[in-house]
């Protein structure tokens, strides 16, 4: 049975997978918990209050290329009202695929996303939030609408969150990343279309399409870092040179980082990407500008919700 929201006991809400990964890693490292999670249909957790799994939220580095999607799960043994929102939902999706024949197999967990809608500003902790420190504090939500109540929701085919749409895009492969459409800010495009490699993006697509590419990762000052680097691997090859240079690389002030809703997670993966056992593939939708003074191109983000940085094992390691 797909559960895409769940009540957090630890949290004292309804989050989706998202926003429980970012609770997960705000939480001090080496001092971190799993959650307990409880259906969040609110008639059906005070007549059974049946288990929620959360799968994966709680892992930095990925297996492969093939990321794998976060999701909540309905443990067989802890069943649920029949009228619960999700046995409802589980019902008429059932009905609907013997009406129509058969059909493709969805991405885990969610619809598949048609629709990606960049942010324009990042959202800042919560006071609460920032003010509890190492504490358990709920955050605001990673996709949606913050200031609405909890609610249970039948599909996800939106998202202003990348990272809900690179794990849905990273599930198809071949001739259905070319079927498979998403609408970003107004233009309809494959999967294969909008997520396009560093070396790809041209002028006339810079701005309108997500860029992604391995990187290194750097920190500066090395003895007291303000700021990451990420560095891709691939060059802008359909850009002009800039001061002799077509390398691309995207500057973050860590004090920005630390002022994100996902900070933590996001500072938790740049540390793994660091360590050695793993590389980085990153991903993001903004705009490739000049360096100014400087040789070379960098990414400019309007908001850190429009930034993916996947942590991938490397073999044998």
């Amino acid at each position: 049975m797909q559960i895409l929201e769940a009540y957090c006991e630890e949290l004292g809400e309804v989050v989706d997978i998202y926003a429980a990964q970012r609770a997960y890693f705000a939480q001090p490292a080496g001092r971190r918990r799993r959650f307990t999670f409880r259906c969040s249909d609110p008639a059906c957790r005070v007549a059974r209050n049946p288990l929620v799994s959360g799968v994966g939220y709680d892992k930095l580095a990925e297996e492969g290329e093939k990321f794998r999607q976060i999701h909540f799960r309905a443990p067989p043994d802890h069943p649920h009202l029949d009228s619960c929102v999700w046995v409802r939902d589980e019902a008429r999706r059932e009905a609907d695929t013997e009406a129509g024949g058969t059909r493709r197999e969805r991405a885990k967990a969610t619809n598949v996303i048609d629709v990606f809608a960049p942010r324009h500003a990042d959202q800042p902790v919560a006071p609460a939030a920032a003010d509890q420190g190492g504490a358990m504090v709920a955050l605001a939500p990673a996709d949606g609408d913050a200031d609405g109540p909890p609610r249970a929701r039948t599909g996800q085919s939106r998202t202003g969150l990348l990272e809900k749409f690179i794990d849905c895009w990273a599930q198809f492969e071949g001739e259905a990343l070319k079927e498979q459409v998403v609408t970003i800010e107004g233009e309809r495009l494959s999967y294969r279309q909008a997520v396009t490699q560093v070396r790809f993006i041209a002028p006339s697509t810079n701005g309108r399409r997500i860029v992604y590419g391995g990187a290194r990762i750097s920190l500066w000052p090395a003895d007291r870092p303000k700021r990451v680097y990420l560095n891709f691997l691939d060059e802008c090859e359909q850009f002009n040179e800039h001061e002799g240079s077509r390398k691309l690389t995207l500057d973050l002030p860590l004090a920005r980082i630390e002022a994100y809703p996902g900070g933590g997670l996001l500072q938790s993966r740049l540390t793994e990407g660091r360590s050695g056992k793993n590389y980085v593939r990153v991903f993001a939708w903004g705009r490739i500008v000049d360096n100014g003074a400087k040789p070379g191109w960098r990414l400019e983000l309007e908001s850190l919700d429009n930034l993916v940085v996947k942590v991938i094992a490397r073999a044998g390691a």
